[in-house]
């Protein structure tokens, strides 16, 4: 399954690369990209290993913001 999600609080390169680390390591998670300019994840997921919420959490966790 893929999603996007709004996110702010991804101000450079280094954001973008901690989060796309974040949540590549999360069993479930295939894929994941991240833009600051845009302030778009990009996530590919099986929804039967992880999450949204979860997906969610990890972005929080980094320091930044999910949009609902």
């Amino acid at each position: 399954m893929k999603n996007e999600l709004q996110v702010s609080g991804m101000s450079c390169g280094g954001c973008q690369l901690l989060v796309k680390e974040a949540l590549e390591e999360l069993q479930g998670v295939t894929m994941a990209e991240a833009s600051f300019h845009d302030g778009i994840v990009a996530v590919d997921y099986d929804p039967d290993a992880v999450s949204m919420a979860t997906i969610k959490a990890v972005i929080e966790e980094q320091g930044f913001k999910v949009q609902e």
